[in-house]
């Protein structure tokens, strides 16, 4: 399916990219004319919207931290306790990366050239603030510095876990198996740390 060329924007351009990430499991075999093909125009016409095919990568990059966040929110008003919102979260980002292993990659482990906007740095800040602060929305009276040291054992065990499995390096069998015993020993790390 072909768009119109008329309804070419840098939407569309980071929606498409993000699409062919997401299949491809990575930017790997990503390239200025796939995405021009899915748009529906010339690869030269991307030039119009971006300096790059990098470009497009660190826009998209940022794009799917955004989306990447907004879903590890899904849920939170269903959670008065807040040590219950901290771990529906965890569940969310578990749940978002085993749904797309690609955008994982891109977000992880991929390399892209050149530089980000400001806009791109101030976003791909976010999540690492973020676990920070929801390591002191569970636990209001730990300092700054101890979350901070918290939040980075956790984030390093979540994403060591979610690399094995991604990776087909985990010998668990199933999904929901990975996710249950990721999650259960989330909860152990962070009662251990938190006293």
């Amino acid at each position: 399916m072909k768009n119109d060329k008329k309804h070419v924007s840098k939407e569309i351009i980071l929606e498409i990219t993000l699409s062919l990430i997401d299949k491809n499991e990575g930017i790997k075999n990503v390239t200025l004319r796939d995405i021009a093909k899915k748009v529906g125009c010339a690869h030269t016409n991307l030039y119009n919207y971006f300096s790059s095919l990098d470009e497009i990568f660190w826009e998209a990059l940022g794009q799917v931290l955004l989306m990447m966040m907004d879903y590890s929110s899904n849920g939170m008003s269903d959670k008065k306790d807040d040590e219950e919102r901290f771990f529906l979260i965890l569940s969310n980002l578990i749940d978002f990366s085993m749904e797309h292993p690609g955008w994982y990659r891109f977000i992880w482990f991929e390399s892209i050239g050149g530089n980000p906007s400001p806009e791109v740095t101030k976003i791909l800040n976010k999540p690492g603030e973020g676990f920070s602060d929801l390591i002191k929305m569970s636990n209001k009276n730990i300092p700054n510095e101890r979350a901070n040291y918290i939040g980075n054992i956790l984030h390093s065990y979540l994403h060591g876990e979610l690399c094995k499995w991604i990776n087909n390096r985990s010998f668990i069998n199933t999904r929901e198996e990975t996710k249950a015993i990721i999650l259960s020993n989330l909860k152990y790390l962070y009662k251990l740390l938190i006293q």
